[in-house]
């Protein structure tokens, strides 16, 4: 039985660039050699990518990938399916001893207590999906799905079993499988041969310069150093080395006098020859991920540079003789061993995108306030402890990274940088904002104060969130949410408040109709306002970890809901207008004083995962046989349930069941013992619906 369809489009955003990769306008002339293309098995990572991308003067390594925020990546296949999971296929767990289906089919159990139900055969029979026989779940593999899918649903992953609704089959291997959107495994292909020796490269030398491209592009092809004929090709404005074993560059490299764009990322460089301050008309420079230990000292001496990227490497210093290069707009020094930047960066006036993320900074020159077009300014994941008053100058800013360092405050001065349009300050110290700075930033649309010291919200009223559409402030001290805060916040669809210490709700909530996300779990909250039901738009309402005895009936109002989440509270029972939310997806329920559940549950047509582990239910109800898109059900830890209805065979669409921990004495052991799989096929053959 296959788990689910894994691959699916991934559009991304066709206008999107990373500051890392620029688009370089190929020459009408190229002069490349056959890579291979996306998707050969035998490449790995950015050795595939490079090459598929070279032409476009691209390169994307896989550490990059790995840093979300500062460019988001994806594999693709040949079809531009993205690869997001792997289809996990096994065996199931070995059976007990061999049972006497015979005996099982005319078994007659005792009668069921008073409370248990009555099998119906008013409820339609849907026809059985086959598994594939050639890929039964094993109970292993189950459970590691469960313990993954839950935390994908926001579910606790506790006392969670799960086993395989398909009976064994002969034991079989393991295997992974990466499948496109038609369900089809793709064959693996052979890497292309690269280029080796360097009688080879030469012979590229002499095929580009016969034929006067101006584009070479010779990345990926286990290059360990460059011949003197190099010098030859003094009509290249472009050359990409990307992905090879360069450890050094001939100083013939200097003769290349009409080069723009210079690539050798993902090499072992540690240092350039002085040569290179020939190149007078070098724009694009890119030493990413080499083994730099510094700035070579003569990329001080190339002021035509307008973009320097020397990401990932082991640099420690920055010279201050960085202030030569005054015509560079896009600085990359991300992932460094850096600790301090030099006064000369002021002198960088022309300076739209900084990055110096994922160093050691504890501070910044106040000479920063200098590079006054500064758009783009990564400091996330440093040490700093403070910023200039002078970061207030920076009036270009749209974008400013300050998450994971030391702050303890924010300067007010940045409410000067009217155009920032994400304020994130994730993972600092701070308790307060400057009085007003939200208001300021008119442009503001998200604002993350996740995981800081506030015990409050930002002083500034109403005003500040007018334009905001997302605020999270997870994991502070906030004890309430000011009435009347959201009263112009007319564009707010997701707030998350998650694991703070709220005890009431404002009595305004029904004023938030344009919300779509809420999280409130891990609160103190023991009452929900009658109109939450006025969130007519809400599709996400999360309330784990509260104190919560009852829902409001009138949560059936919220038509759009898709997940609903109430694991971790002390509810005794769910209205039946629950069975209004006919677009719920998702219901948790588990860790609860539950002893029913609602027969309006059968109505939940859309419902594909249910969690109702660790209450105190003493039956299921037969309407669960209506929930025709269930696939995960996890009954576990009710010391009470000792049956199950006949009518849970009639959830044909079921992949993954928990029971255990549940007495189910009404059941034969033998057939406990061997599975959810077995319970399963021992419903259907007891019940009515055999013959269906």
């Amino acid at each position: 039985m296959m788990m689910r369809k894994v691959a699916s489009k991934s559009p991304g955003n066709p206008n999107y660039s990373s500051p890392d990769a620029p688009c370089l306008a190929a020459a009408s002339t190229t002069c490349k050699k056959e890579l291979p293309s996306i998707g050969d098995g035998d490449q790995s990572g950015c050795g595939g990518l490079s090459g598929a991308l070279s032409e476009k003067g691209l390169y994307i390594s896989d550490s990059e990938k790995e840093e979300a925020n500062f460019a988001t990546l994806s594999i693709t296949d040949n079809h531009g399916l993205e690869l997001q999971d792997l289809t996990l296929c096994g065996k199931i767990s070995k059976m007990p001893a061999p049972l006497d289906t015979q005996s099982l089919l005319h078994h007659q159990p005792q009668p069921p207590p008073s409370s248990n139900v009555i099998a119906s055969s008013t409820i339609h029979q849907q026809p059985p999906q086959t598994p594939p026989s050639n890929c039964p779940l094993s109970s292993s593999i189950i459970g590691s799905s469960i313990s993954g899918s839950s935390s994908g649903r926001g579910i606790k992953d506790k006392k969670l079993s799960g086993g395989s609704l398909s009976m064994p089959d002969p034991p079989r291997p393991k295997t992974v499988t990466v499948i496109d959107q038609n369900n089809k495994a793709r064959p693996t292909t052979k890497k292309t041969k690269p280029i080796q020796a360097n009688l080879d490269v030469s012979k590229e030398f002499s095929r580009c310069r016969e034929e006067g491209a101006r584009r070479l592009d010779l990345s990926n092809s286990s290059i360990s150093h460059l011949p003197p004929s190099v010098h030859n090709l003094t009509h290249l404005s472009e050359f990409y080395l990307y992905s090879n074993k360069l450890v050094t560059l001939p100083a013939e490299i200097g003769s290349l006098v009409n080069l723009q764009t210079l690539g050798l990322s993902e090499n072992s460089l540690t240092s350039l020859p002085d040569t290179l301050d020939r190149l007078k008309r070098l724009r694009v420079l890119d030493l990413r991920h080499n083994k730099l230990c510094e700035i070579p000292p003569v990329v001080y001496r190339i002021p035509s540079l307008t973009t320097l990227f020397l990401r990932f490497n082991r640099i420690r210093t920055i010279d201050d003789r960085i202030r030569n290069l005054i015509n560079l707009t896009s600085l990359s020094l991300r992932e460094n061993k850096i600790r301090e930047l030099p006064d000369g960066i002021g002198q960088l006036v022309n300076l739209m995108t900084l990055d110096v993320a994922n160093n050691h900074l504890e501070r910044l020159p106040d000479e920063i306030g200098s590079c006054v077009h500064l758009q783009t300014l990564h400091l996330q994941h440093n040490e700093l402890v403070a910023l200039p008053p002078a970061i207030g100058n920076l009036t270009s800013l749209v974008t400013l990274g300050l998450r994971y360092n030391r702050l303890t405050e924010i300067p007010p001065s940045l409410n000067q940088c009217t155009l920032l349009v994400e304020f994130n300050v994730e993972g600092n110290q701070i308790s307060q904002l400057p009085e007003g700075l939200l208001s300021s930033l008119t442009y503001l649309s998200s604002l993350t104060l996740s995981r800081n010291s506030f015990c409050s919200y930002p002083v500034g009223g109403p005003s500040q969130f007018t334009n905001v559409q997302s605020i999270n402030l997870e994991h502070n001290r906030v004890d309430k949410i000011p009435y009347g805060i959201f009263s112009r916040a007319k564009h707010l669809t997701k707030l998350n408040m998650k694991d703070n210490a709220l005890t009431s709700l404002p009595l305004d909530i029904g004023s938030w109709t344009n919300m779509v996300e809420l999280n409130l779990s891990t609160n103190q909250l023991t009452k929900i306002p009658d109109d939450i039901s006025c969130l007519i738009s809400m599709e996400v309402l999360r309330l784990s970890n509260n104190l919560l005895k009852k829902i409001p009936s009138s949560i059936g109002n919220m038509r759009k809901l898709r997940t609903l989440d109430l694991e971790e509270n002390r509810l005794e029972g769910l209205p039946p207008e629950i069975g209004f939310l006919k677009e719920l997806q998702t219901l948790t329920v588990q860790s609860n004083q539950l002893s029913a559940l609602p027969r309006a549950i059968g109505h939940l047509k859309n419902l594909t995962y249910l969690s109702v582990g660790e209450n105190n239910l003493g039956y299921l109800p037969e309407e669960i046989g209506s929930l025709e898109s269930l696939e995960s059900l996890y009954i576990n830890d009710n010391p009470m349930l000792h049956n199950l209805p006949f009518e849970l065979a009639l959830c044909t669409n079921l992949q993954i069941m928990s029971i255990e921990n549940c007495p189910l004495s009404q059941i034969p052991q033998e057939v406990v013992n061997g599975g959810p799989s077995l319970v399963i096929q021992y419903l259907k053959l007891q019940g009515p619906y055999r013959s269906m």
